[in-house]
């Protein structure tokens, strides 16, 4: 039984690249062909990065230091091994669309438990191949390593996914027992998905720093790896050549991943049947207020924006980050104006003073583009299309409310960062005035040109509304046209048009630009959208 549920939770993983599960159907030769080739270079992109983490440690603890280099390697390893597979364990464990069925069969929950961490550990082993063997490679290499020592290093692999496995399942049985004590779901998802988004591009911007410290506190590591990490100790010994030391790793491995199976045993069954809590609400007689049709349609976005994890986290990714920039940008005033007046000595703050309202203009611009709430705004209608269109309402009050909701959440946000900006950098009343409104007209024309690309390229036929807004060719339009947009205007300033007029002049011209194509969208919309739409 184990055996046919071990083959069939493999196959359920590797069917997303032979089936297209939206369309129902198997995929074309070329089809998997070219799917499979995307997925080796985002692996090989991986494995490059590491490859040249490894690269900063070889010399400085080859061949000393060998356990030492293993340990920080297959830490790595670990680091990728959990991140990679920890948002998709609580999926795997309790939330298979299977488990229901297979309950009803003679399968005991254990086995069926048995089988799903199983699963856990080979798509953990296969983030942890990606991220250990390029350093284990090089140390091959660099020493020079024997048939046993490179056998012992395959092992290390196999365990440590084993160790990252069983952390990834206590993580996952934590994320059940919390999650049917969270009110609002959809809430909760975005509030995890933006913690984890805050954390990874901290670590980001911090590696740098973080792998010098590293290197400047390699003794203070070793001593620490000793005396508090344990079972790393003697990973990094057996990978290194101790085949002793990588047995009582493996016994520890192997310890740790029996107690987690045994333990979840015992609520897996209650986890998988239970029922989430539904939230009753008490009716208190109010008065009703009266809404137009644009308010009510406005409101319908709003509740439907607020309703879709997916449609928040990808389409208004802007709104976050501009008032994060204007709280950084008021928090780090005083380092940003010593910045200016280090310039000023230096004898470029004329030329710096001058090009700033252009650069914050085009900054703000650029953050803006990271909002794409019309692009998907058609689509996401999917197969309810036809209740909207049979309200009776005018078509051109539907398309604009959906440009109002872009609008709002998009133009309140880059007012605040242009007051911050305003007040740390001190620009004059005419500064603030060109990067306003530069700034402001380009997010009409980022609404107008999405609206405008998903009428006329919509999908209706989405399974899960993430395909609707990330994997459309509107949504592509929009994100990647308005910055070929940034990118073709500021090209054309600095190689063409620097010499010839002023920045400010130049940002009249390019606010001019972005007012006659916004509206000449959105006569479009107002004429021939109104008609596209009608007939979808």
């Amino acid at each position: 039984m184990l055996k046919t549920l071990l083959k069939k939770d493999f196959l359920s993983l590797i069917s997303g690249i032979v089936n297209d599960r939206r369309k129902g159907q198997r995929r074309s030769a070329a089809g998997v062909v070219v799917l499979s080739l995307i997925f080796l270079l985002l692996f090989v992109s991986v494995a490059a990065a590491f490859l040249g983490f490894s690269e900063m440690m070889i010399d400085t603890l080859l061949p000393d230091r060998a356990w030492l280099y293993m340990a920080m390697i297959f830490c790595g390893g670990l680091i990728a091994g959990l991140f990679g597979s920890v948002f998709t364990t609580y999926t795997t464990l309790y939330k298979a669309k299977d488990s229901q069925m297979l309950l009803c069969m003679p399968i005991p929950p254990r086995t069926l438990l048995l089988s799903k961490m199983v699963t856990v550990y080979l798509m953990t082993l296969l983030f942890s191949v990606i991220s250990t063997l390029p350093g284990l490679v090089n140390f091959w290499i660099k020493m020079k390593s024997s048939v046993g020592t490179i056998l012992l290093g395959i092992a290390a692999m196999l365990l440590l996914a084993l160790f990252t496995a069983a952390l990834s399942c206590i993580l996952g049985w934590l994320v059940a027992l919390v999650v049917r004590h969270i009110p609002n779901k959809n809430a909760g998802t975005v509030i995890a998905t933006l913690a984890f988004l805050i954390v990874y591009y901290v670590f980001y911007f911090k590696i740098t720093s973080i792998l010098q410290n590293i290197m400047l506190n390699m003794s203070s590591i070793e001593k620490g790896i000793k005396g508090y990490v344990y079972p790393l100790y003697k990973l990094g010994l057996g990978a290194a050549g101790d085949g002793l030391s990588l047995l009582i790793f493996a016994a520890i491995s192997i310890a740790f991943f029996a107690v987690v199976y045994f333990v979840l045993s015992r609520t897996f069954l209650g986890i998988v049947t239970r029922t989430d809590k539904v939230r009753t609400k008490v009716y208190t007689a109010t008065r009703a207020r009266e809404k137009g049709s644009f308010g009510a349609l406005l409101g319908k976005e709003f509740r439907h924006f607020l309703g879709s994890p997916a449609y928040m986290l990808n389409g208004a990714l802007g709104t976050l980050l501009m008032p994060v920039a204007a709280v950084f940008l008021i928090i780090k005033g005083g380092d940003v104006r010593g910045i200016l007046a280090m310039l000023q000595l230096e004898g470029l703050g004329e030329l710096v003073g001058e090009y700033l309202p252009l650069i914050l203009g085009a900054a703000i611009c650029f953050i803006s583009t990271m909002n794409a709430l019309t692009a998907p705004s058609i689509s996401l209608e999917g197969k309810t299309l036809w209740l909207t269109k049979s309200l009776p309402l005018d078509t051109r009050a539907l398309l604009r409310a959906k440009q109002a909701l872009h609008l709002l959440l998009t133009v309140i946000p880059a007012l605040i960062l242009i007051a911050a900006c305003a007040v740390v950098l001190r620009l004059s009343a005419v500064q603030i005035l060109r990067v306003g409104l530069m700034s402001i007209i380009f997010i009409f024309f980022i609404s107008a040109l999405g609206l405008m690309a998903n009428l006329l390229m919509p999908n209706l036929k989405w399974s899960n509304e993430t395909e609707a807004v990330k994997r459309s060719g509107s949504a592509l339009i929009s994100i990647f046209g308005s910055w070929a947009v940034i990118i073709i205007l500021g090209a054309l300033y600095i190689f063409l048009l620097r010499d010839r007029m002023s920045p400010l002049t130049f940002m009249s011209i390019a606010t001019g630009v972005f007012l006659v194509a916004t509206v000449l969208m959105d006569l479009w919309i107002e004429t021939k959208g109104v008609q596209r739409f009608n007939e979808l």
